[in-house]
């Protein structure tokens, strides 16, 4: 059995944990993420890299959830403003010693209470609480779970995904996922019908800019409409995807902050454009860190933590001292491409 085997099933005697303490005090909740994306979006779950449980609940019930994870010996980890309360993992000795497939590692959990935050991105997204009244009950080694039906999952991956973009991340496997989604399901009339009805047409513009990045990505098959619908889009998110749809893959070689352009092409207000993009230039939050699992760290400890990552702070703030030209000039040359 392989190192990451031994940690997805530690993943998954969690989660059935968890799953059977929030069914006995009677909340009900949505997987996201993890299992809930296999087969639709990865034919093997094992394939796909996981590192915590994520769980959606409907108002007050995330706060209750959060107390049922107290019960279970879960702390706070880590500080969170906006999607889900802070994230909660069980204390230990753990630390970080540099491998990503550290059966040992601490399992965390996340508790959303929304899918996307409006305040946050300054992007509203309208109708997502309908994806609560779709989900649909799955079958996990006879652990029953609540996930997204195969609509709105592929709706939660490109607006998950989309969210790395906007904020300088690229998660591949995340967009290969979604072009095996569109490849495989190609000729799958009844789910598209379904998908488009189902979807409002904000939600689709923004599932539309993903569909035509994962394609250019990995060349997977397009349904006609939905090449129909990227024509259909504004004309600043059509530029941006023309002129900008590699950059995210450049940046692993080339720092760059092109995602900019996408992120104000989608604010509708002068001032949240102002906002995003002064947040984006000169970043003021410093990065925050869980690299052991402990309730209450003390003044030393936190100290320690802040030297020992030291040299990834100063390597984040190298790239933004070195992006912050380019991506001025290349601000202004895209507005001059929009009027071309």
């Amino acid at each position: 059995m392989t190192r990451y085997e031994l940690r997805f099933n530690r993943l998954k005697r969690d989660l059935f944990e968890i799953v059977e303490a929030l069914n006995a005090a009677g909340l009900e909740f949505v997987l996201l993420k993890g299992l809930s994306h296999s087969p639709a979006l990865t034919a093997d779950p094992r394939l796909r890299a996981q590192g915590d449980i994520d769980l959606w609940l409907i108002g007050s019930s995330a706060y209750k959830a959060r107390d049922v994870l107290s019960s279970l010996g879960y702390v706070p980890l880590l500080n969170s403003k906006s999607r889900h309360l802070s994230p909660m993992g069980r204390p230990g000795g753990w630390q970080w010693r540099g491998d990503l497939f550290d059966p040992e590692m601490p399992i965390s959990v996340e508790l959303h209470y929304e899918l996307w935050s409006d305040r946050a991105e300054h992007i509203v997204v309208p109708e997502l609480e309908q994806f609560w009244e779709r989900k649909t009950l799955r079958n996990f080694d006879g652990c029953m779970i609540n996930v997204l039906c195969d609509e709105d999952l592929l709706g939660f991956a490109s607006l998950h995904l989309l969210l790395h973009l906007l904020h300088g991340e690229l998660p591949l496997q995340r967009a290969w996922e979604i072009a095996r989604f569109l490849d495989t399901r190609v000729s799958d009339e009844p789910f598209w019908t379904s998908w488009r009805n189902s979807h409002p047409a904000a939600l689709r513009q923004l599932e539309t800019c993903i569909f035509f990045l994962v394609t250019n990505w990995f060349e997977c098959r397009l349904r006609q409409e939905l090449e129909t619908d990227f024509q259909r889009l504004p004309v600043t998110l059509k530029s941006w995807l023309k002129e900008f749809s590699l950059a995210p893959l450049a940046r692993e070689w080339k720092p760059n902050k092109s995602e900019i352009w996408l992120h104000l092409a989608l604010i509708e207000k002068r001032k949240d454009k102002l906002r995003v993009l002064g947040r984006r230039l000169i970043p003021i939050a410093l990065p925050m860190f869980a690299d052991r699992a402990i309730s209450r760290p003390s003044a030393i400890s936190t100290l320690l933590t802040f030297c020992r990552q030291l040299p990834l702070l100063a390597g984040r703030l190298l790239v933004h001292l070195a992006t912050f030209f380019p991506t001025l000039f290349e601000g202004v040359r895209w507005l001059w491409i929009r009027k071309l």
